[in-house]
């Protein structure tokens, strides 16, 4: 059961799942609505355009766009690439939680969704010194530049606009944890 100081946590563990449902499949016709409410968005994108563009972003086979920290968070002299330094230090971060990855789970952990559900998890359980030491050496350190190369290939102002929200909301969750 889910444990929450105020109702500021219940909304940030929202978001968490909103954004991380995001890059695990197209976004259905009811999910692009509720996002338009939520964010208050004003993109004119069609269903079809967005759906086109998720595949083109996400599933592309040049393959420049994965969605894995091990791409854009890894140590001095080694290469990105999938299973990296980064999944086993975010493997071990979900141990210290008491998580354990399913092996139906079809998803890297450090898969932007798997590390956004996470957190998720983190802020319901109000474990804010994980939130604290997650947000800090995983999400604050890839997911802002991660943002910015989806807004610069995105071909829909749907994806500029929830890369540019996922950025900022990252980086004002990261400032506020600091101070």
């Amino acid at each position: 059961m889910p444990f929450y100081y105020n109702v500021e946590d219940i909304e940030r563990a929202e978001l968490y799942r909103l954004f991380a449902g995001l890059f695990i499949d197209e976004p259905s016709d009811d999910m692009l609505m509720q996002l338009k409410e939520v964010f208050q968005m004003k993109f004119a994108d069609s269903p079809q355009e967005i759906r086109i563009d998720f595949a083109h972003i996400f599933l592309s086979p040049g393959g420049h766009l994965l969605p894995y920290e091990s791409f854009y968070n890894y140590p001095l002299g080694e290469k990105p690439g999938l299973w990296g330094k980064a999944t086993e230090e975010v493997q071990l971060f979900y141990s210290s939680a008491g998580i354990m990855m399913d092996e139906d789970i079809s998803l890297i952990p450090d898969h932007i969704s798997a590390e956004l559900f996470f957190m998720s998890y983190l802020v319901e359980n109000g474990l804010s010194g994980l939130q604290q030491r997650f947000l800090e050496d995983h999400l604050s350190k890839w997911i802002p530049e991660y943002c910015g190369e989806v807004q610069k290939h995105a071909g829909t102002n749907f994806y500029k606009e929830i890369a540019n929200i996922l950025k900022e909301f990252i980086l004002s969750e990261h400032e506020l944890m600091m101070s």
